[in-house]
């Protein structure tokens, strides 16, 4: 069964510079070298009229992994990333995020939309949003293992928002 990945969140800045950020080869580039670990890389980017599409590769090494996942994986997790991103009609950004663990029978798939929004006591912001699912088929320890990848699913998304308004503060 397929655990839920939800994450919401929100920018001092306006969709579409976030948008512009997110898709950004410099800044791809940037956020792996800060959070991509081992032989992270930008295997890919195409950017179309219609939209922009890129695959990442990000390295976990396994000293840095709970004792479980490490038994499943059996050393480093190489995880291979792909986003895909296109404007809306109505001025938001919708995307599609995909990701498979090298070696390990676990696959994450998602959508994310990226939005203005109003505070109704401040200026404009953005909302950032990714709704997705984790699926490890592996039996007896797939449940635990769904719940540790969501976990550290989390907590990367964070740490990219972060890296996102540090990375947008320092190019104002």
């Amino acid at each position: 069964m397929a655990r839920r990945i939800e994450h919401r969140s929100t920018s001092e800045w306006p969709a579409a510079r976030v948008y512009e950020a997110l898709i950004d080869i410099d800044y791809l580039t940037d956020r792996l070298a800060g959070l991509g670990g081992d032989n992270a890389a930008l295997v890919q980017h195409v950017a179309t009229d219609d939209g922009t599409r890129f695959q990442l590769h990000h390295g976990v090494p396994a000293d840095s992994l709970p004792a479980l996942a490490r038994t499943v994986v059996g050393g480093d997790l190489q995880i291979d990333r792909s986003e895909s991103w296109r404007q809306a009609e109505d001025g938001s950004f919708a995307g599609e995020i995909a990701a498979e663990i090298a070696g390990a029978p676990c696959t994450i798939t998602g959508s994310m939309w990226l939005r203005d929004i109003s505070e109704r006591t401040g200026p404009a912001v953005s909302e950032f949003v990714v709704s997705g699912n984790v699926r490890v088929n592996v039996p007896f320890v797939g449940g635990k293992l769904e719940d540790l990848v969501v976990d550290q699913v989390q907590k990367l998304l964070a740490a990219e928002e972060q890296f996102t308004t540090e990375w947008l503060a320092r190019r104002g």
